[in-house]
């Protein structure tokens, strides 16, 4: 037996054993599955013992508003056993303070969400983190990594803040925070690389250090198999526009099949499309710069004619800031200078609605060659948009709620980048590349008799939609009330007569409408969630969920406001009680937001 065990090969029968064929095949199924069960046994003995192994602990905590942030820590967590680490990744809005301060390696990854406010699952942390009362963190070694858009003048502000404040409570810096734009993913391997090799070398290797190994998880995501390097490509099946045709808006629902990926989502997920700028601009750019369309230039390592570098692989309508910063300068304008070394709101005002090539001909006409462009843009980005659907009710489908930019500006036509693509340049025969972006917070609750309130104006009802689909396809017996609001109900109802339909049937427990037009002062959906603060607080009360999908500059906050002005009136509590009432919400997870 102790042979058969060290050496670990099935047992065999001898040729000429005198049994038949029947007692053959019995004692063969016994003798392997006795080897088998010695295999068992040896592997428990080697991973019992493996239990008392001292381990070098790594903790990862993520601020994020939309899911990139979380991604990225599950492949810091991934990359870092193999130096020896035992990772354990959190959502911020699950840490303690307490608990956190005494980590002796820890980082933290945070994307910077709106004008340079932290995460919604990271602010109750910052609140604790930044008060005066904050513990030391004397031996904690740390690194950050930001991620943000620079396109935004608060440029990745919540990883700049934890970096600083760590340093400020005595934690030691084991790498340089690195702050990322919207193509992060190169620069957070090499802060990766540069990071997890010299944290694995910090803190104590002694005794104390000794804890349980993890037990492995059984519901671990399993990593996507298409991003933005390798995304998928989906057929558009349908579109049709949602506003009447005596809107002043153009908003299109779209249906794009996931037949040839085998992908699938959540409802409340987004997806992500990489667009293709307009054939025209990309024409009118490349005359302003004096070069033609079959020309070739250098960009990311590969010699491609300018015509296709434009048209897939730079963000050519808004300018990045490098591009703003040498316009002014070799404009000569003494004012684009003035609001350029600014660099404050009054920049954004003044090059409101511009574009690169408005930019171009106002102020720096044959300024530029197209190398000199190439250098200076950002790389086009995906756009994310809120999923409208749910996969249960449209199986091998994804639907989408997309509002088309469009306006005049400085004497010229603007398009939005992927709205329009959408709208004017994909039919039927069209495939469109993409990949899904989960959001395991914004979903619907795992309890289906909870109540949710839904707040979604405009392209805000996208996600909506698709919780109510998912709903009823999964015969969910909560209440469900949603707050919708646009500017006309004559034109822009959006998915009126779904709404009505579910409102009928029951599915719609309440459906409050704000059209801001219809009358002589605006009226909006948190106008609507005032005038209804009573029964909305006892919702509340009774275990509801909270949703907030759309902008996030001016109705999000509103709308914020009003679920705390309705929290302290109806609950008769104090500012700061309503304050602590929305923060055990939030970490609750029954009041998060997909706003933008």
């Amino acid at each position: 037996m102790e042979q058969l065990k060290s050496n670990k090969k099935v047992p065999f029968l001898p040729q000429d054993i005198p049994f038949n064929d029947d007692q053959r095949q019995w004692l063969g199924g016994f003798l392997a599955g006795l080897h088998t069960r010695l295999l068992v046994k040896e592997e428990h003995v080697t991973t019992t013992s493996s239990t008392t192994q001292q381990i070098k602990p790594l903790t990862i905590i993520y601020g994020s508003q939309t899911g990139n942030a979380e991604g990225v820590a599950e492949e810091v967590a991934e990359i870092a056993k193999n130096h020896g680490l035992t990772p354990q990744v959190q959502d911020m809005d699950d840490v303690e303070l307490d608990q956190l301060c005494q980590s002796e390696r820890l980082l933290v990854v945070t994307s910077t969400y709106g004008e340079g406010e932290m995460p919604d699952n990271a602010q109750a942390l910052w609140d604790s983190i930044a008060s005066d009362a904050a513990p030391r963190f004397e031996n904690t070694y740390f690194s950050v990594l930001a991620l943000g858009d620079t396109n935004y003048d608060d440029f990745c502000l919540a990883g700049i803040q934890w970096d600083e404040r760590l340093e400020a409570l005595g934690a030691t810096r084991v790498a340089n925070r690195v702050d990322c734009d919207v193509a992060y993913e190169s620069l957070a391997q090499e802060w990766i690389a540069e990071t997890l090799p010299t944290i694995a070398q910090k803190g104590s290797h002694g005794g104390h250090e000794v804890m349980p190994a993890p037990t492995p998880a059984t519901n671990k995501k399993a990593k996507p198999k298409y991003n933005r390097d390798n995304p998928f490509e989906a057929q558009l099946i349908r579109k049709f526009t949602l506003n009447n045709p005596d809107s002043d808006k153009e908003t299109c629902h779209y249906e794009l099949s996931l037949l040839s990926s085998g992908e699938t989502y959540e409802a409340g997920d987004a997806i992500n499309l990489l667009p293709l700028n307009r054939p025209e601009l990309v024409e009118e750019l490349i005359s302003l710069l004096g070069a033609r369309k079959e020309q070739h230039e250098q960009y990311d390592g590969h010699t491609q004619t300018l015509q296709k570098i434009f048209t897939e692989d730079l963000e050519i309508r808004i300018p990045s800031k490098e591009f703003i910063a040498e316009a002014a300068t070799r404009s000569g304008d003494q004012s684009f200078i003035a609001h350029v070394e600014e660099g404050t709101a009054a920049l954004t005002d003044f090059l409101w609605g511009l574009d690169c090539v408005d930019i171009l001909k106002r102020y720096a006409p044959h300024a530029f060659t197209a190398s000199d462009f190439i250098r200076l843009a950002k790389p086009l980005a995906p756009r994310a948009y809120s999923i409208s659907s749910s996969i249960k009710q449209h199986p091998n489908e994804v639907h989408l709620t997309v509002a088309s930019v469009r306006y005049h500006q400085a004497d010229r036509a603007h398009h939005g980048v992927c709205s329009t693509f959408l709208a004017d340049l994909i039919d039927s025969k069209s495939k469109i590349k993409c990949y899904f972006a989960p959001n395991k917070h914004f979903s619907v609750p795992h309890d289906p008799s909870s109540p949710i309130i839904m707040i979604g104006p405009g392209t805000g009802i996208a996600p909506f939609r698709g919780f109510l689909e998912e709903r009823i396809a999964t015969k969910a017996d909560g209440d469900n009330w949603l707050f919708f609001g646009d500017r006309t109900k004559a034109n822009d109802f959006l998915y009126q007569q779904e709404l009505e339909q579910m409102q009928e049937n029951g599915t719609l427990t309440r459906l409050d409408l704000a059209f801001s037009r219809d009358q002589k002062d605006k009226i909006y959906v948190q106008d609507k969630m005032r005038a209804q603060g009573q029964a909305l607080f006892t919702w509340l009360e009774r275990g509801a969920y909270v949703y907030v999908c759309g902008d996030a500059f001016r109705m999000a906050k509103d709308v914020d406001k009003a679920l705390h002005d309705i929290i302290e009136q109806h609950g008769s509590m104090s500012s700061a009680q309503a304050q602590e009432y929305i923060a055990r919400l939030k970490k609750q997870k029954r009041y998060v937001r997909d706003v933008y």
